[in-house]
C-alpha cells in the first residue's frame, strides 16, 4: 500500500482526476459505453482503495479532538473491553461482578428478558427521534476492531440516520442514510487521507462493499433495531425444549449506569438463535432507570475463532460489542440532519 500511496501523492494524471469519480461513476451508470473496461477499472480501484482502509459503514467527527484516543481508551474500560485491540483479546469483563447471584434463571429469565424487550421496543417505537453516542466492536473475519465511537441522530419514520466517527483509524468519516431517498443508498463522505478525494459516493447499505468491514448494515443501526433483533433471540430461546440457559443478574455496573443483566449461554451452535450459529453466549444489560437496553455483547465459539483462549473464554471470544451512552430524546434532531450539505 505504500507503493500506491506514492503512486497516488506523485502522478498528477491520476490524482487530478480522482476528485471526480463519483461523477463519473454516475454518468457511467447511463452511458451506452458504460462497459469501458478502463472506466471501469479506474473506478473500481479507487472505491477499493476507499474501503480498504474504512471501518464500517459508521463515520467521524468534523475536526478529530486531540483526546479522542483517551476517550476510547476510557470507554473500553467503562465497557470491558479493550479499545485498541485489532487481534482477539478482549479486556477481563469487570462489569458484571458486583452481584453474582441470579434472581432468575431457565425460561423464568428468559421469559423476563422477553417482557423486559417487549417494553422498551413498545417505548422506543413511540420515540419520533433522538441523539445518542454510539459504540461498538466487532470481529470481522479472525480479528477484532477498534472500539468505535459514532455521535448518532436518527430519525425513526421514515427510518433516517446521520453518524460522525470519532476517533480511531476511520475518524473524520461520515455516513447518511434516508430510507426512500438517492435511490435507496448510503452516502459515505471521509474527511482525511487520500480517500477524500472522492468526496460523497453512493453505497448499497447491503451491498459488498458497504458490509466488508461491518457485521450489520446501516438500516440495522439504532435501539430500536438492536432491542428487535436482541427479542427475536430471546423468542427464539424461549421454543428451545433444551440446550439453553439462561440467568437474570440484578445491580450490574455498566458505564456508571445501574443494570439488570441477562446471560444467555448455549450448550451447542445448533442452539444459538443468530442465524449463522455464532452465538455461544449473549450479555444484555437493561438500564433500571431508562428501562432500554444499553448494552449487548456476545461471544463466540472458542474452536472457530483463532488465538481463542479456553482459560479465558469469554476475553478472547468476542464477537460483537453494541451500546448506547448519552441518549437524549429531548433532542431537537432537524430535517437539516440528514441532507447532503452535512457531508460537505
Amino acid at each position: 500500500m505504500k507503493s500506491l500511496s506514492s503512486l497516488f501523492s506523485r502522478s498528477h494524471w491520476l490524482t487530478k482526476p480522482v476528485r471526480k469519480l463519483p461523477h463519473v461513476a454516475r454518468r457511467m451508470r447511463h452511458s451506452p459505453h458504460r462497459h469501458n473496461a478502463l472506466g471501469s477499472l479506474v473506478v473500481a480501484t479507487a472505491l477499493g482503495f476507499l474501503y480498504f482502509h474504512a471501518q464500517p459503514t459508521t463515520a467521524g467527527t468534523d475536526p478529530v479532538s486531540p483526546n479522542s484516543q483517551q476517550t476510547i481508551a476510557g470507554l473500553g474500560q467503562d465497557f470491558g473491553v479493550d479499545a485498541a485491540s485489532s487481534t482477539t483479546t478482549v479486556a477481563e469483563n469487570k462489569t458484571a461482578g458486583s452481584n453474582d447471584t441470579p434472581t432468575l434463571t431457565g425460561k423464568e429469565a428468559l421469559t423476563e428478558s422477553d417482557r423486559v424487550l417487549a417494553e422498551a421496543q413498545t417505548k422506543l417505537e413511540k420515540v419520533p427521534a433522538y441523539a445518542a453516542t454510539f459504540v461498538k466492536q466487532e470481529r470481522i473475519g479472525d480479528s477484532l476492531t477498534e472500539l468505535q465511537i459514532i455521535q448518532i441522530r436518527l430519525f425513526h419514520q421514515p427510518m433516517k440516520i446521520f453518524m460522525k466517527w470519532e476517533g480511531g483509524k476511520s475518524a473524520g468519516q461520515r455516513v447518511i442514510y434516508a430510507e426512500g431517498e438517492n435511490d435507496g443508498d448510503m452516502l459515505v463522505r471521509m474527511l482525511t487521507g487520500i480517500e477524500a478525494r472522492l468526496g460523497v459516493i453512493s453505497l448499497n447499505p447491503t451491498g459488498a462493499l458497504a458490509m466488508k468491514h461491518s457485521r450489520y448494515p446501516v438500516t440495522k443501526a439504532g435501539l430500536l433495531e438492536l432491542t428487535k433483533i436482541t427479542r427475536q433471540h430471546r423468542q427464539t430461546d424461549l421454543k428451545a425444549a433444551s440446550g439453553v440457559t439462561a440467568k437474570l443478574l440484578e445491580h450490574q455496573k455498566l458505564d456508571n449506569r445501574d443494570c439488570q443483566c441477562f446471560v444467555i449461554e448455549y450448550d451447542k451452535p445448533e442452539f444459538a438463535p443468530d442465524e449463522k450459529k455464532e452465538y455461544r453466549k449473549s450479555m444484555i444489560y437493561i438500564d433500571t432507570q431508562t428501562k432500554l437496553p444499553i448494552c449487548v455483547r456476545c461471544y463466540g465459539w472458542p474452536e472457530k475463532i483463532p488465538g481463542a483462549d479456553p482459560k479465558k473464554l469469554d476475553q478472547t471470544t468476542l464477537l460483537e460489542l453494541y451500546a448506547y451512552r448519552n441518549i437524549d430524546f429531548e433532542a431537537q434532531v432537524q430535517a437539516e440532519d440528514f441532507g447532503k450539505a452535512r457531508l460537505q
